[in-house]
């Protein structure tokens, strides 16, 4: 009976990379002048305003042996070299892992990207910048840079190309800086004028990133670190640097190079995946995103206003945060939280409102982690209506 419940989690749920698809059709800048005609369907509606807060949970250590048991079989029966799961909920906190060896953290990939959206809405909350300002301020060069506001790096509408994704990035992989991966950009083509439609890059947070070093006078891993670590009061959560050894990493397997993957190191991703966490530390830092510790609950709320549907997947994407249809037949659910992955990790943290539980997932490897995550919450068997909010 296991098999057959956890093989449906895992065909629901497609494998998400969070990236552009490669292609060899040569740019063609648009013409962005006069009226804009809007590519692409609208946003969704936004998630009900009585959602917000999220619930707050005493992260007390707990055992569960049945949450143990979901865990390690869902890295088998998905493959995972290894595998990281958390639940926090009003029993407190559950973690289990799978597959792993000493190293006590994992990579969350485009997971990270949250820490990033929070420091910049902070910025916001203190007068420093505005959601209008435009990009060109900071950093010069950007293709549009004039018309491409902060609010529109955050949400993903700002045409960026995203610069990982060109030939000649993906054959030579390694550390790029803010004005090389610029000139990537440049040469590349924007996709869209500013706000005439959604396109995920991590062009965009890559320049929030310099946005933030610029106005703070800091590396972007120190400001995040106290910004979000030591102003939340989080453990088991770190931000890495270009040089870093990332020695207490669970460590990456070699891409699958038939499958398209090319190498990858978290020094490289700088501010489109800047994190590094223990299942644990994930959810705690959800937990002090989505309850107002580290902005207020109004800016927080703010974050899905306008939530973009993401590619053909069951999730839409805000201002750095994630709203998640859950694929669960006849029991649709809502989530929020972010998602990550890149080659050999995949990465998820969410709050679950009808489930009153948040619940973080990380893993090398194959696999989905937000298919793990929902056999993890589904185990807890205390849904607490039929649908979600």
């Amino acid at each position: 009976m296991w098999g057959l419940v956890l093989g449906g989690l895992i065909a629901l749920w497609p494998t998400l990379l969070l990236a552009q698809t490669p292609s060899d059709a040569p740019p063609r800048p648009p013409l962005c002048e006069g009226a804009i005609t809007r590519l692409g369907p609208p946003p969704l509606a936004a998630p009900a305003a009585g959602l917000w807060p999220a619930s707050t949970f005493e992260a007390t250590g707990r055992e569960d042996a049945a949450l143990d048991d979901v865990l390690t079989r869902a890295a088998g029966a998905m493959g995972a070299q290894s595998m990281g799961g958390a639940v926090l909920d009003a029993d407190g906190l559950w973690s289990g892992r799978a597959g792993a060896n000493d190293a006590p953290l994992f990579w969350w990939a485009s997971a990270g990207k949250l820490a990033v959206a929070v420091a910049v809405l902070q910025l916001v909350e203190e007068g420093v910048v505005s959601l209008n300002d435009p990009v060109s301020l900071w950093v010069e060069g950007v293709p549009l840079g004039e018309r491409i506001t902060l609010g529109r790096l955050l949400d993903h509408t700002s045409g960026l190309y995203s610069s990982n994704e060109a030939a000649l990035v993906r054959a030579d992989p390694r550390f790029r800086a803010i004005d090389e991966l610029v000139a990537v950009a440049r040469d590349e083509s924007s996709l869209f004028c500013p706000g005439q439609g959604w396109r995920y890059s991590n062009t965009n947070y890559w320049l929030l990133g310099a946005v933030l070093e610029a106005v703070e006078g800091q590396p972007l891993d120190r400001i995040l670190t106290r910004r979000i670590v030591e102003r939340g009061g989080l453990s088991g959560v770190r931000f890495v640097s270009a040089d870093d050894s990332v020695s207490d990493m669970q460590p990456l397997p070699p891409p699958d190079s038939a499958g398209g993957e090319v190498e990858v190191h978290p020094g490289w991703v700088g501010a489109a995946g800047p994190m590094l966490a223990t299942p644990e530390g994930a959810v705690r830092l959800l937990q002090a995103v989505l309850t107002g510790r580290l902005l207020p609950t109004e800016r927080v709320r703010s974050m899905l206003d306008l939530p973009w549907r993401m590619f053909d997947q069951p999730m839409a994407y805000g201002r750095g945060l994630m709203l998640y249809e859950v694929p669960e037949p006849g029991r649709p659910l809502t989530w929020i939280g972010h998602s990550g992955g890149a080659s050999g990790v995949k990465a998820a943290m969410v709050w679950s409102p009808v489930d009153q539980a948040y619940a973080a997932v990380a893993l090398t490897g194959t696999g989905s982690a937000e298919a793990a995550a929902n056999a993890l919450l589904r185990t807890r068997g205390r849904r607490q209506s039929p649908a979600g909010p």
